[in-house]
């Protein structure tokens, strides 16, 4: 018997009962005749893993029956039926399928996040998606120019989005974190200024979240403590500080002041956090750690197809971006479970491009040969 193609274990790590269970939880499948939920992720997730961003090319794929495909359960798939499932289909199957492809990741993820404390470490930010504006009108974000933004934390020590967020253009960072975005007690969670809104901080800190941010020029503030801090390291202040603006006012308690000079740069950076107990070095090291979140986005970008849509309603934009993330959560399912150090970047490649090979995916993502490399000068003698 011949093995499975790469796409297939690739699949075969959602188990079909769990994707039905989601499906029939939200009725996924009411009144629908020929293309099944089941078949409408697996076009989607085929095109994303391959980079075929038209419908067309996904109906070519999944138009004429195959045996591999019928044995993974998937039928015909038509341009006009894909077009309208993307459009009517519930996206709660996705998102309930996203939080258990993030579970299956998190249980095999390391766990370490480089610091010495206890806890998980959160980075926090959003990023902006562009699109046509006279193809989506409703995704208006400037006058010319239409977007949807995705917010989300990746864990520092799987670098792993912990949700997914997507809002339209013009929604600000603070109002997707107010109402959307919540953490567990006794998680740390950096994030840049743009979060900064004194009555989600207080929310936060009365929950148990540890935050470490960059603080506002125009904050005004009165001095209760000055703590010793390392000069050589290129530390200014650690103060201990309380609000005295009117908005301030709604944060209740003291507040954390690091002021620090990067020696490299020459750059002044002054931090605000809710930990006292960590020393202001590491509180220094935590914010630098928010660049993952910002690599995450990036490697998303480049590797992820998330810049040309199969659709333009709001509901196919999003069906695209939970996709794309699913499809990024189990490529680093599979890394962390065969603990291969191959890169994301590498990892999206050599699956994407032997997607229909039948090769075991412990040899794709596994070392390379050892190659014999001669020394210089060395001469190769043929026997003919």
């Amino acid at each position: 018997m011949a093995s499975p193609t790469v796409f297939s274990q690739l699949i075969k790590l959602i188990p079909r009962t769990q994707f039905q269970e989601f499906v029939a939880k939200h009725d996924g499948d009411k009144r629908v005749r020929s293309l099944d939920c089941w078949t409408w992720f697996g076009s989607l997730l085929f095109g994303q893993m391959t980079g075929h961003d038209s419908i067309r090319a996904i109906e070519r794929v999944f138009a004429h029956k195959d045996g591999e495909a019928e044995r993974l359960g998937f039928g015909p798939v038509r341009r006009s039926t894909l077009a309208d499932a993307n459009r009517t289909r519930p996206t709660q199957i996705l998102e309930e399928l996203y939080t258990y492809c993030l579970a299956r990741a998190q249980a095999v993820a390391p766990r370490k996040t480089g610091f010495r404390f206890h806890g998980q470490v959160f980075a926090l930010d959003s990023t902006t998606i562009e699109l046509c504006l006279e193809l989506s009108p409703w995704a208006v974000f400037r006058r010319a120019k239409g977007a949807v933004k995705l917010h989300t934390a990746v864990d520092i020590a799987g670098n792993l989005p912990q949700f997914a967020v997507v809002t339209d253009g013009k929604t600000h960072d603070v109002r997707a974190a107010r109402e959307q975005i919540w953490f567990e007690p006794g998680a740390t969670v950096v994030f840049d200024k743009a979060y900064i809104d004194y009555a989600w901080l207080n929310d936060l800190n009365q929950g148990g979240v540890w935050f470490v941010t960059r603080m506002k020029s125009n904050c005004h503030y009165q001095v209760i403590e000055c703590r010793e801090h390392d000069r050589t390291r290129g530390l200014r202040a650690d103060q201990v500080i309380r609000l005295k603006s009117q908005r301030g006012g709604d944060y209740q308690g003291d507040l954390r002041r690091v002021s620090y000079r990067d020696p490299d740069t020459g750059k002044w950076l002054v931090f605000l956090t809710n930990r006292f107990d960590l020393s202001a070095k590491t509180i220094c090291d935590l914010y630098k750690a928010r660049w993952k979140v910002e690599l995450f986005f990036k490697a998303m970008k480049q590797h992820l197809r998330i810049k040309k849509f199969l659709g333009t309603s709001a509901q196919s934009v999003k069906a695209q971006i939970l996709v794309a993330l699913i499809a990024y959560l189990l490529v680093h399912l599979l890394k962390y479970s065969m603990k291969s150090d191959i890169s994301m970047p590498d990892a999206m490649a050599a699956i994407g491009t032997l997607l229909l090979l039948r090769e075991p995916l412990s040899r794709l993502l596994g070392r390379l040969p050892r190659v014999t490399r001669y020394p210089c000068g060395a001469q190769l003698v043929l026997n003919l």
